[in-house]
């Protein structure tokens, strides 16, 4: 089987133990960060779902600043 490597080809095949692993810790790292990329997506859409429900409560509520 091959493998892109810096836009080169390689059989994987020929690679050591150490080297495979290493490609595979890497890939692991790059699904980890896709994980938690999607994580902080999910994170800013509540955040706002928040932040507007907080806004309408206190319209409803009809709250005025204190004054300084």
């Amino acid at each position: 089987m091959a493998i892109t490597i810096d836009g080169k080809n390689y059989d994987e095949t020929k690679f050591s133990v150490k080297l495979r692993n290493t490609i595979i810790a890497r890939q692991e790292i790059e699904q980890s960060k896709a994980r938690h990329e999607i994580e902080l997506e999910k994170i800013q859409v509540l955040t706002e779902y928040y932040n507007n429900s907080i806004s309408e409560m206190m319209k409803k509520e009809k709250l005025q600043p204190e004054k300084e």
